[in-house]
């Protein structure tokens, strides 16, 4: 059994040459694409929490500005009926 053997020239075509010489650059802007991606998630991620943050406390007041007017409502309605 012979193996058959495909002779090369020792040249390669243009299409590697050109993609050898690119793919640096596209590995360096899919890198870049995938850094600033990470970036712009982890600023949403800190916009959100903040936001959550946010509304956790506008909660806690508004949930404080309820009891102080249930205690004047409490207040006045006692002055209203001692005066009765």
């Amino acid at each position: 059994m012979e193996i058959e053997t495909i002779e090369t020239k020792g040249e390669t075509s243009l299409f590697v040459e050109v993609f050898t010489a690119v793919l640096p650059f596209i590995l360096l802007a899919i890198l870049a694409a995938i850094i600033i991606t990470i970036v712009f998630i982890v600023k949403i991620i800190k916009r959100y929490l903040a936001n959550g943050k946010i509304a956790e406390q506008k909660l806690k007041m508004e949930q404080t500005d309820i009891q102080e007017i249930k205690q004047r409502l409490d207040r006045m309605e006692k002055i209203l009926r001692e005066d009765r």
